[in-house]
């Protein structure tokens, strides 16, 4: 008998921001709620990522907000848990800012009011089509 194997082709389209920030993810949420003027509020589910080498789960907490008149998204994702990293190439941001159909704001004018925040460290863009780990996004 013959195996089909199917191949599933993921669309990528989303603007990714890195945030470097040693503040609990609720105080930094708070905070990008108060610089972007929106309300970002935990999902109750988390993402919950399986390593196979460790053979543990690791739970990275995730906000989201959704702005029904432009339809644009914001998430923000804890990409630390622990020794558990959800994007491993990106071990210098604590939290990812994800933002889909963002037709509002440019990346750099996003990155300088996260940057203008008191608890961001840093804040920098993240191509996401040259991550390994991009899967890891897809929720």
């Amino acid at each position: 008998m013959s195996k089909i194997k199917l191949e599933m082709e993921y669309d990528y389209d989303f603007d990714l921001i890195g945030i470097s920030c040693h503040a609990p993810d609720y105080r930094l949420c708070w905070a990008i709620n108060q610089a972007l003027g929106i309300a970002m509020t935990k999902m109750d589910q988390s993402m919950e990522m399986r390593h196979k080498k460790m053979e543990t789960h690791a739970q990275h907490s995730i906000f989201e907000f959704v702005h029904e008149e432009d339809h644009l998204e914001y998430f923000l994702i804890a990409n630390k848990n622990g020794a558990s990293l959800l994007i491993p190439e990106q071990k210098n941001a604590d939290y990812l800012f994800l933002l889909r159909n963002n037709f509002v704001h440019t990346v750099p004018e996003l990155i300088q009011t996260l940057r203008s925040i008191d608890l961001v460290i840093m804040a920098f863009a993240i191509d996401v089509e040259s991550l390994k780990s991009k899967e890891n996004l897809i929720f």
